[in-house]
């Protein structure tokens, strides 16, 4: 699951940067004929021709496209890194859901059961739909703990300890620093920076102030290299 959605994250950082839009000029006469004989565009319809262009592609933009140069412009192209940004931080939330609910079993059944595993509560109608649903009540209570978890999960370093000690795996952040090789903290620093925005462009379209925040695929590609570190780390540690 971290491997899709992060995957998915570094495609569209790849697209903004691929589709990006540098031409400052336009076409001369003899390139329009040239693509005009190419995509087989009439005399009149070559006029209307219209190309992005950057030193790894050309796009040619037929009459009466939906879109044109101008919508492969570098600022047009931002919504791909929001939503890479949104990409990654899910990637990591998966993960950690994913791993948390691997270690259930083991916490229910360990001599001392952790106690924020026992401080989930149960009311009247969950013991009532395990009865019915499920012939061994031990999956029904996972069942119940693997949705909390996912209720929980996210890309925030708080709650991903929080996720992790319901399981019995606490502390997990200083042993985290350590395998990367980074400064006390760095790991919780970076997931913060990486949830908030996830936050802001998810909740209120990355804006700030008047406009849009800026965003580039430098930035975007940090969150990522961020993300990966940390979840290789996590594996690592969570034994």
């Amino acid at each position: 699951m971290f491997e899709q959605n992060i995957a998915d994250a570094e495609r569209l950082v790849l697209l903004s940067e691929t589709l990006k839009n540098e031409r400052k000029r336009q076409m001369r006469r003899e390139r329009r004929e040239a693509i005009s004989n190419v995509v087989r565009a009439s005399k009149r319809d070559s006029k209307l021709l219209d190309i992005a262009e950057n030193d790894q592609v050309l796009i040619v933009f037929k009459p009466n496209s939906r879109c044109l140069a101008k919508d492969f412009e570098e600022g047009e192209l931002r919504l791909l890194l929001r939503q890479a940004v949104v990409a990654i931080a899910a990637a990591v939330e998966s993960y950690v859901a994913e791993k948390a609910k691997g270690f259930v079993p083991d916490a229910c059944k360990a001599k001392a059961v952790p106690r924020r595993l026992l401080d989930i509560s149960l009311t009247i109608e969950d013991l009532l739909d395990i009865e019915q649903r499920y012939q061994r009540r031990t999956w029904g209570l996972y069942a119940l703990i693997w949705h909390y978890i996912d209720q929980v999960a996210s890309a925030n370093p708080a709650s991903i300890g929080k996720v992790f000690s319901v399981v019995g795996k606490s502390g997990l952040w200083k042993k985290v620093d350590g395998r990367r090789g980074v400064k006390p903290g760095e790991s919780e620093r970076q997931l913060d920076s990486l949830a908030k925005r996830r936050d802001r462009v998810a909740h209120t379209g990355d804006r700030r102030g008047g406009g849009k925040a800026a965003i580039d695929a430098d930035e975007v590609s940090v969150y990522l290299a961020n993300a990966r570190a940390i979840v290789k780390a996590l594996e690592e540690v969570l034994i």
